[in-house]
């Protein structure tokens, strides 16, 4: 019985570690960028894991086109506040504006995809990622 002591206190030790890390880097909100980096990592890591485990198995879209699906129904099922002074006003283009524009696909933080009708209106932290389109 003796034996089986040690081996008990360090396994749960490690355990509870673990949860201590585990709770750190999901709850905690990061001050320094390495610490958000580390926790966007983990906590998208996490997630993925606990989809693999317990979820319902999900094919991943293979096209750009279900991607934006999946994020239009994703939008549509939790609807977010527009803020009336963000809001561009929409003028419809002309045929020399529309001949001359290259639109852009980005990426933003959490994966989402974005659309920009020219390279200055992607913000600049995602600018190297940015990709024009083909016509």
């Amino acid at each position: 019985m003796h034996r089986l002591i040690k081996p008990i206190f360090w396994t749960f030790l490690f355990l509870l570690m673990m949860i201590v890390i585990d709770q750190f880097l999901v709850q905690v909100p990061p001050v320094h960028p390495a610490h958000a980096a580390v926790s966007n990592f983990y906590q998208d890591f996490r997630s993925r894991l606990i989809d693999l485990t317990f979820g319902e198995k999900q094919a991943t879209p293979k096209t750009v086109a279900a991607v934006i699906e999946k994020q239009q129904k994703s939008q549509k099922s939790s609807p977010q506040k527009v803020n009336r002074l963000n809001r561009k006003q929409v003028k419809p283009a002309t045929k020399s504006q529309v001949k001359n524009s290259q639109r852009y696909l980005y990426s933003d933080g959490k994966g989402e995809l974005h659309f920009a009708d020219s390279l200055g209106d992607v913000p600049e932290e995602y600018r190297g990622q940015a990709q024009p389109m083909g016509k």
